[in-house]
């Protein structure tokens, strides 16, 4: 099928989308102002000398429920670019070495551009024309698929009043990571510490892609009411509460990254698709808060888009 597609995000959603798209013999192409791919699954390197190592800040595994994610996770784990994260139930797994390997080999056939920000869209007859900051000149498209989040896709879809309709019924948690290594590794650490039903201001700390280098979140209701306060501030906050776990050991500072719209708290309900125009939205507000649920909206807006222009 010549079809034009463009979507808008190089997430797990919006890859999940550019895939399913080819199977049907669309190729898409996909754009995100970040400078790598993934949103929230999300891969920081550290250089050590010749070696590097990875903090995971963002999503720190993935589970499969679903027979085609099954079926992706199996094909990475048969490919080692997937591999199994400590001995959970269900199982948990991560990209292998990091979470964006997983991603990197997900989308290695797709068409993607970083550092191009979508500034406006808006619907022209039966097309969709699509303005950016970088080419700066509108281009047509056949369907637009738009993976922001929630509050960043109300703004953008300002001409699809059914969308925002849907859009506006979603909230989010923030989220506060901070990074962090060892000056000398403590013994007998596990590789994910889970604080949900403890008291204090974190959530789990998990390592990245060695002992030595570890991530701490901390928990909904303090990211929400701190998210917007001054980062040292919060680095204060978080690395008191982290020495109270490993009070015997050095903690080396690394960097702090604060994301407002992190945890879907209540998903949106509504329409994926405009009523006229090819127009559809993905992500995992429209499914439930992991890497699973932004999958299978992005396949869900797909199939819109396809038999929309079919």
């Amino acid at each position: 099928m010549s079809k034009k597609v463009i979507i808008i995000g190089s997430g797990i959603a919006g890859i999940s989308s550019s895939l399913k798209l080819k199977s049907y013999g669309i190729n898409s192409i996909i754009v995100d102002k970040g400078n790598f791919i993934g949103g929230r699954v999300s891969t920081k390197e550290i250089k050590n000398n010749s070696s590097s190592s990875f903090f995971f800040h963002g999503a720190q595994f993935f589970t499969a429920k679903t027979h085609e994610f099954k079926k992706i996770i199996s094909n990475g784990v048969n490919g080692k670019y997937v591999k199994e994260f400590g001995n959970f139930d269900p199982k948990r797994y991560r990209g292998n070495k990091t979470m964006r390997d997983f991603l990197l080999n997900l989308s290695n056939e797709l068409n993607i551009q970083q550092k191009v920000k979508i500034v406006k869209v808006k619907p022209d007859n039966d097309k969709i024309k699509i303005l950016d900051n970088k080419i700066k000149k509108w281009v047509s498209y056949d369907g637009v698929i738009s993976t922001l989040p929630a509050p960043q896709n109300h703004e953008l879809l300002n001409q699809f009043p059914l969308l925002q309709k849907t859009l506006k019924t979603g909230s989010y948690h923030a989220c506060i990571a901070l990074m962090f290594t060892f000056d000398e590794i403590p013994s007998g650490l596990n590789t994910y510490y889970d604080f949900y039903k403890k008291p204090g201001i974190l959530s789990w700390m998990a390592s990245g892609s060695n002992i030595n280098v570890w991530t701490a979140h901390t928990n909904e209701k303090f990211s929400d009411l701190n998210y917007h306060k001054d980062k040292n501030f919060l680095k204060e906050k978080i690395m008191s509460s982290i020495k109270k776990f490993f009070y015997s050991s050095k903690i080396k500072f690394h960097s702090l990254h604060v994301w407002r719209y992190a945890k879907v708290a209540k998903k949106c309900l509504g329409p994926q698709i405009d009523p006229k125009y090819s127009v559809a939205i993905a992500g995992d507000f429209l499914e439930g808060p992991n890497v699973e649920s932004a999958f299978i909206s992005g396949n869900k807006a797909a199939n819109l888009i396809f038999n929309r222009l079919k």
